[in-house]
């Protein structure tokens, strides 16, 4: 008896020191999770593993800790940025997500935050505000974009009145002095952060054919760039560029002509002739005369270019459209003599560049073929179109499913 309760005693205790080596070898870690239990986790925590998740594509983890942040970062008090930081993060999470209606009144909370914590008297928030703009003519409520926006062009167009001073008379359409084009980075940067802002979203009201605040954008942001960056900046064609578009879109092909002429001119004093946005520039320009009936203007343009092409050629097949664009004029014209060589030429480099097979050179040899036909050499208008019906019957359509039926 004495024997079997020493054993029992014995068995007992290896058994409680078996049970405590598991408890702390076993890959639960038991002992640490009740510690993590006890001491919860801090925002920084919550918001550091939220957005490495969110980074992973594991948005279910990153979207659970990102909203604990969230209501962590609440109990901050009012006007506290570590709560705009977490609800940009997750109504950004929500938005990949498709969540949109989840997504808006959280970032729309983060923006009242960043209002309450900084303000907006030297336009800090214009970026953010520029932000949800985008939200809203993206995914979420299209209703409440404008209205922002106008909030947006109210701070900026009254910043730029207040630089001019009262005794500077504006003309409309006159380019600003360049006052800020003296001051540090520190107050030029966050300037250049509002033009890159209303472009952003004036291309997207421009998308839904709102044109009217996409003009007021695209001529705020014009504005911004003279006045930091002077007259002869590349980032100034572009804006000419864009209020050009935006004229075509609305059939004003007066102001677009202008628009596109000075984007061309101001693009071909500061890149090589050769350079492919000389070359686009001028293309729009040539096409807004077409659309006017100003067909000269256009053929004369083309012929410049082709000049231009002749000494510096491109690399990228704009010689060969240039080209092209000259034949059609002279066709349009009903200068079959003169689109000939033209064309034949275009032909050459288009199949040079796309190869002699490719559906690409169709165009090229269709057009050829029709002025050979109105100059009567109809064999070789047969011997184009042979080869049209060759490259078009051999290039390779999508196939239908195999399960189609």
């Amino acid at each position: 008896m004495v024997k079997s309760k020493n054993s029992s005693a014995v068995t007992a205790g290896l058994t409680g020191a078996l049970l405590a080596l598991l408890a702390f070898s076993s890959p639960g870690l038991a002992a640490p999770s009740i510690a993590i239990a006890q001491s919860p986790d801090t925002w920084d925590q919550l918001q550091t593993r939220g957005s490495q998740a969110f980074y992973l594509c594991q948005y279910g983890i990153a979207e659970r800790l990102l909203k604990q942040a969230v209501e962590k970062a609440r109990t901050f008090g009012p006007g506290d940025l570590r709560l705009s930081k977490s609800e940009d993060e997750l109504g950004r999470l929500l938005t990949i997500r498709g969540r949109f209606s989840e997504a808006e009144p959280i970032l729309e909370e983060s923006l009242r935050v960043k209002e309450t914590a900084v303000g907006n008297e030297d336009g800090q928030l214009i970026p953010a505000m520029g932000s949800l703009v985008r939200f809203y003519l993206t995914g979420g409520t299209e209703a409440k974009a404008e209205p922002l926006a106008n909030k947006m062009l109210e701070f900026i167009n009254g910043t730029i009145a207040s630089a001019r001073g009262p005794s500077l008379k504006m003309k409309p359409g006159q380019p600003l002095q360049g006052w800020a084009a003296t001051a540090s980075t520190k107050v030029r940067d966050p300037l250049i952060e509002w033009a890159i802002s209303c472009d952003d979203i004036a291309n997207l009201f421009q998308a839904k054919k709102n044109y009217e605040p996409a003009e007021k954008l695209f001529k705020a942001a014009l504005e911004v760039k003279t006045t930091v960056l002077g007259r002869d900046h590349l980032s100034l064609a572009n804006s000419y560029d864009s209020l050009g578009s935006l004229c075509l879109a609305r059939k004003e092909y007066l102001d677009a002509e202008s628009y596109f002429r000075d984007s061309y001119e101001m693009t071909a004093k500061i890149q090589p002739p050769e350079h492919w946005q000389v070359y686009g520039r001028l293309d729009k320009l040539a096409k807004c005369y077409i659309l006017e009936g100003k067909l000269p203007e256009a053929t004369a343009l083309y012929e410049k270019v082709n000049e231009t092409f002749k000494t510096n050629p491109p690399k990228d097949g704009n010689a060969a459209r240039a080209l092209f664009a000259l034949g059609n004029l002279y066709l349009e014209q009903k200068n079959f003599e003169a689109a000939e060589p033209v064309l034949e030429q275009a032909l050459e480099m288009s199949e040079q560049y796309h190869g002699a097979d490719s559906i690409a050179v169709v165009p090229y040899l269709d057009r050829l073929a029709y002025d050979l036909y109105y100059l009567g050499r109809k064999k070789e208008y047969d011997d184009l179109h042979a080869r049209v019906n060759e490259i078009t019957a051999a290039d390779p359509q999508p196939a239908a499913p195999a399960n189609s039926q």
